[in-house]
């Protein structure tokens, strides 16, 4: 089981693995949990995740289709069966309702291993029968699915990156790219910029200014058309899966020689005289070791030192913006999956990392935004809100978020002042009806009886009508 070892992640090598036809699984060791990914031929043939929240039963609980205890009495039911066909054999779904939702989950289970951290990479070749016999009985879409989770996925300035530090790489299209593409869901503009696309090598830069896309959006193209087969690395150094290691050889007995007899020598004549070396200790060089503690060879230091290398970029450490962003992605792909508790610790994370720069204005208030829809958590909004006013002081949302809060709770000075402000940065800003920048503060409530007299003495007293 030889560890596959490459500095590209999980888009690079699916180009990779297309591109060289591999048939084998590739296993993925990440901070979530174990995700196994099943090839044949190039293509994707299915996928497994040990993620609790990635299992078939718990999908369709979160997607309406079961309850927990109908999930209970499913599993206590029918031993040896797949889940997926004893919601079939109990009429909970038909064969088609219940490919469908297994391909959507297929897709979140690629989608969460391209956004997350991979601790280990391991390739195993070899046939898929024999792990996977029951699961080829599914016809996983291989196309659909990385189509559908390449436009999803908010990888951007990873896949930037990843092909700035490749400056070689080349591809070449497909002649006839946009008819190999025709099923797929092509807007009229990307049918254009594919028909730009010729079999002449080009690099990623270079088909960003052919086609007029932002380098984000020719990145992720890139990427999508290489892992589909649509592009194929001709120039470069490609992302190669190593060979399986060869077994040892087989040691073959050593027969048991006669000792030979010994032969007796003739002395050898003394010496005149006894020699003497002498060693100057500093004109030779201190040997050193030749081994790493580890066992790995090394080469003998050269007589003078030489100056390190500068350490490239790649090999950095991600600053604690680049952590920080990479937690507002994850947030924002739990907001889509409606799991806002994990949603709003990954904004938590993100804001220890970084907090008080501009950048950290977004976080800031996606995490208000979250929090007002919870009355407990009604003052740690408005503070979340009023950080991301102070990050970015020519935003309005924040303020009328604030106000909408305010006037939820029946502070309608506050909330006054809040939207007035909101609509002094920006006269588009949506508020509640009625409040607008002109409109007067709200009335103050009438004197009771008793008071009106008083309040005209204090009135006359002062001048005043």
């Amino acid at each position: 089981m030889p560890e596959l070892r490459v500095r590209h992640f999980l888009p690079a090598l699916m180009g990779s693995l297309h591109q060289q036809k591999a048939e084998g699984e590739l296993v993925l060791e990440q901070n979530d949990g174990t995700r196994r990914l099943y090839w044949a031929n190039g293509d994707l043939k299915y996928l497994r995740s040990d993620s609790i929240g990635e299992q078939f039963g718990n999908f369709l609980i979160r997607r309406g289709v079961l309850d927990m205890a109908a999930l209970k009495e499913l599993l206590s039911d029918g031993e040896g069966a797949r889940m997926g066909d004893r919601v079939v054999q109990w009429g909970l779904m038909t064969h088609q309702e219940r490919d469908e939702r297994l391909h959507e989950l297929l897709g979140s289970v690629l989608l969460h291993a391209m956004e997350h951290t991979i601790l280990k990479m391991t390739w195993i070749p070899g046939a898929l029968d024999d792990n996977l016999s029951g699961d080829l009985q599914f016809r996983l879409d291989h196309r659909r699915l990385v189509w559908d989770t390449f436009q999803q996925a908010k990888i951007d300035r990873e896949l930037v990156a990843m092909f700035r530090s490749e400056p070689d790489w080349r591809w070449q299209a497909l002649p006839d790219l946009l008819e190999a593409l025709s099923s797929l869901p092509l807007t009229p503009t990307l049918a254009y910029a594919l028909s730009l696309l010729g079999t002449e090598p080009l690099g990623c830069d270079t088909i960003a200014g052919l086609t007029g896309f932002p380098q984000a959006q020719a990145a992720q193209l890139v990427a999508t058309l290489w892992a589909l087969g649509g592009l194929n690395l001709v120039c470069g150094v490609l992302p190669l899966l190593p060979k399986a290691e060869p077994p040892p050889p087989t040691q073959m007995p050593v027969p048991e020689l006669e000792p030979e007899p010994e032969l007796e020598l003739a002395p050898e004549p003394e010496p005149a005289f006894e020699p003497i070396l002498l060693v100057q200790e500093d004109l030779i060089p201190p040997l050193a070791s030749s081994f790493h503690e580890d066992g790995a060879e090394l080469d003998f230091p050269e007589p003078t030192p030489t100056a390190l290398p500068p350490i490239s970029e790649e090999d950095e450490e991600p600053s604690a913006s680049e952590r920080a962003h990479s937690h507002l992605v994850k947030a924002k792909s739990y907001l889509l999956q409606d799991r806002t508790s994990e949603a709003i610790r990954a904004l938590e994370q993100a804001i220890k990392l970084d907090g008080d720069s501009p950048g950290a204005f977004e976080s800031w208030l996606l995490l208000g935004r979250l929090r007002i829809n919870n009355p407990a958590w009604s003052t740690r909004a408005i503070e979340a809100l009023q950080v991301a006013s102070r990050l970015n002081s020519r935003a309005a949302e924040p303020w009328a978020l604030m106000g909408e809060l305010y006037h939820r709770k029946g502070f309608k000075a506050n909330a006054q002042g809040c939207f007035r402000r909101a609509l002094e940065l920006d006269p588009s800003v949506a508020v509640p009806a009625g409040w607008s920048q002109e409109a007067p503060a709200p009335p103050a409530p009438a004197p009771k009886e008793g008071q009106a007299g008083l309040m005209g003495k204090l009135r006359g007293m002062f001048g005043r009508e």
